[in-house]
């Protein structure tokens, strides 16, 4: 059944910006609490493409997560006929412990949104696939309103 986040206005004043980070909780499974991150980032350069603009956002993954190694990359259309770009990527935070990440990132009207979402070598299989079907039902407030 779909749901909706808590949606909002808020006057900031001019010297205020706009960093919103959501994160959604989902199930423990496979000794991971599971959750998926959606950062929203309101100034994505003009004319950059969605490649470019996607491996911007994964240098930090690159250089700060230990034992990173990529597992796959690429664009990709969703269901909603939205392009994205896809990376999955494991990581070893510590000797007895391998975690795979799934990023999905979006530009729709000149802003980037970054999903993030941690899981096990199982979880990526299963929980990933609920993961996947909740980033593929994604409508920024703005296109609904264009919409309608």
């Amino acid at each position: 059944m779909p749901q909706t986040n808590h949606k909002f206005t808020m006057d900031l004043p001019d010297t205020w910006e706009d960093n919103a980070v959501f994160t959604f909780k989902g199930p423990h499974d496979s000794g991971v609490q599971h959750n998926l991150v959606l950062v929203v980032d309101p100034k994505v350069e003009k004319d950059i493409a969605l490649a470019d603009y996607s491996r911007q956002q994964l240098g930090n993954a690159r250089q700060f997560l230990p034992g990173f190694e990529m597992i796959s990359e690429g664009e990709k259309t969703l269901a909603s006929g939205r392009e994205a770009y896809e990376v999955v990527y494991k990581y070893v935070p510590s000797d007895e412990r391998v975690l795979f990440q799934k990023q999905v990132i979006m530009i729709i009207d000149g802003k980037g949104y970054i999903f993030t979402a941690t899981f096990s070598k199982k979880t990526l299989k299963t929980i990933g696939l609920e993961v996947s079907r909740t980033i593929e039902s994604f409508e920024p407030a703005e296109a609904q309103r264009e919409e309608e």
